[in-house]
This record gives structure tokens, C-alpha cells and sequence, in this order.
């Protein structure tokens, strides 16, 4: 697992908002077949030349690893909500690449992500980013119920080549 600060541009910052700020968001997505809890979610973005190829060539540089595409959406939970554990691949070597988009962030509105492997919860800092083997199994934690906006995760379901 790795973590990435500092790597937008206001420009890259400004466009991800647009993004969050579309009408496209669908409710009902859930972590995994069995999951019980429901969250927000806007997909389809491999298709938008702002996240494929460039947001996708930033993070080639960034974690020194050549990647293809799955999949590209935003994930948004809203207070008391989470995601149940789950593994985003059975493969060595998918990866996941997500970055925490909320402007400004309190920690103790929770909303981290967990990774059970080792048991270690990475913090929703705004626009940083964590890069992992995406067999891990790992969740949404909870958001607190002082936090009334949308926490929003921008996911890059990648695979090494």
C-alpha cells in the first residue's frame, strides 16, 4: 500500500468537483452480493478523456507501474453509512487506485478506509490517494453524524501489465 499527497492541480481539483457536481449519481450500489448497505455511485468515467488518459498517465508516473484500465467511477456515502469488506479482485495483479475527493475533511468524521490484511485504517485526507493490490480486503468506514455532505472516493480499477 501506498499514499500519495499533492499530486492534482487546482485545475484537476476544479474539474473532479464538476464531475461530483453532475446529475449522473445512481444510489444503490453495493460493495458486494451480500451486502445489505446501499451508497451513492457515478461510473462510466473511463470515457471522459480528463480521467482516461491523462488523470490514468499521472498515476502511471506517480506509482511507477504501467496500468490498464478496468473500471473508473466515483463512490459517494452519505452519514452512517459504509461499505462492507470486500476484495476489488481475486488477481495479484489488479490494483486500485483511489482518491479521496472532499475539499476539506475532519477526521473525526470517519469515512477512512479500512484494510483488514493489517488492519490499518488510511485516513480521508482531501485529494490524497492510496494505491494497493486490490485483492486486499478493505471497506468505507463509517461516516459520523455530524458529516451532512456526500464523502466522494474517485476509484481507478486498474491492472498491471
Amino acid at each position: 500500500m501506498k499514499l500519495y499527497d499533492n499530486f492534482l492541480t487546482e485545475q484537476d481539483k476544479d474539474y473532479i468537483q464538476s464531475i461530483i457536481k453532475s446529475p449522473k449519481w445512481k444510489w444503490g450500489h453495493k460493495s458486494n452480493s451480500t451486502d445489505t448497505d446501499s451508497f451513492w455511485q457515478l461510473d462510466k468515467l473511463e470515457f471522459d478523456t480528463f480521467f482516461n488518459p491523462y488523470l490514468l498517465n499521472k498515476i502511471k508516473e506517480l506509482t511507477d507501474d504501467d496500468l490498464a484500465i478496468e473500471r473508473i467511477y466515483m463512490n459517494g456515502h452519505t452519514s452512517g453509512s459504509y461499505g462492507s469488506k470486500h476484495k476489488d479482485s481475486e488477481f495479484d495483479l489488479g490494483r486500485t487506485f483511489i482518491i479521496y475527493c472532499n475539499p476539506e475533511w475532519n477526521i473525526e468524521w470517519g469515512g477512512g478506509t479500512y484494510f483488514a490484511e493489517n488492519d490499518t485504517v488510511v485516513n480521508n485526507k482531501p485529494y490524497s490517494a492510496v494505491y494497493f493490490q486490490n485483492n486486499i480486503e478493505h471497506c468505507a468506514t463509517p461516516l459520523s453524524k455530524d458529516f451532512n455532505g456526500l464523502r466522494v472516493t474517485l476509484a481507478f480499477k486498474l491492472l498491471k501489465i
